[in-house]
Order: C-alpha cells, then structure tokens, then sequence
C-alpha cells in the first residue's frame, strides 16, 4: 500500500487516528514533512517516508518563517529516515 501525503484517516499534526486508518508500506508526503508523520503512531503507519519537490520558491518558504535551505538539493525526492 502506497499514500500520497499522507496515509488515509492519519492526522497529519498528531499522527493519531480517530478510527480506521491506512498501514502504508511507504508514502510520499509533499513539499515538507508532516509533523503526525515523525510521532510514534505517525510512523507506525507511515511506512517508508520520502519528501518529494512540488516546486514551491525558496521566497514562500521564507515569507512563512521557515529555512528549509538546500532541502532538495540532492534530487527532487528523498528518502526520510525515521524508525517504526
């Protein structure tokens, strides 16, 4: 199983679920990694997390107070390693 973002009925701030939730073996979360996503229970059913480039500027990144400097600088998709 494979999800986009993040895995179906997972809160993507708390890595909680209020029911059913998807067991990923892997998923692609987009532009930054969600925060639900490095918790414990986030990453019981995350699987194998990559972060893939969508392309947004540097300058949205800074205008939000956030320094994600050379993020993707090794390639538009990387690898996350986190631990279940």
């Amino acid at each position: 199983m494979i999800s986009l973002d993040v895995p179906t009925g997972v809160d993507p701030d708390t890595g909680e679920s209020s029911g059913l939730a998807i067991r990923a073996d892997a998923t692609m979360t987009l532009a930054l990694p969600k925060p639900g996503l490095l918790t414990a229970a986030g990453i019981d059913r995350t699987g194998r997390l990559y972060l893939a480039d969508i392309g947004l500027p540097a300058a949205l990144y800074a205008q939000l107070g956030i320094d994600v400097g050379p993020l993707f600088a090794a390639g538009r998709i990387i690898v996350l390693d986190v631990t279940r």
